[in-house]
């Protein structure tokens, strides 16, 4: 099943858990899912993500924050400079870059909160 409660990862851990072989010929529904993008998120919950997301054709929009749980078509970022939750849809990521860190890294202490909408 899916790590739908905070329980942070020992480590972080960007790429599939399950060897080549169980990746080229899964048996069963959780080896299915360990080498999904699914199962890499589930793998790393607790670090600090940026996940880019495909709104319509052509339009990427940046979310930010401590990744707190992983469902079948959600994942849920906490945020920890509003304290607040936001709930993503699964099938319009397109991309993930990990941060070996629980917090947000200093590498982005000058780009704005990507959470931030205007006004």
């Amino acid at each position: 099943m899916y790590n739908v409660n905070f329980k942070p990862a020992e480590e972080l851990s960007p790429r599939p858990t399950e060897s080549e072989a169980v990746l080229a010929n899964p048996q069963t529904n959780e080896e299915v899912v360990g080498g999904s993008i699914q199962g890499v998120l589930s793998d790393n919950i607790g670090y600090y993500v940026v996940i880019q997301f495909l709104i319509g054709t052509n339009t990427l929009v940046a979310r930010e924050g401590v990744l707190y749980a992983v469902g079948i078509n959600y994942v849920t970022l906490y945020d920890p400079l509003a304290d607040n939750y936001t709930v993503c849809d699964m099938y319009s990521i397109k991309f993930v870059t990990f941060y070996d860190s629980r917090t947000r890294p200093a590498s982005l202490n000058n780009v704005p909160n990507l959470n931030t909408f205007p006004s």
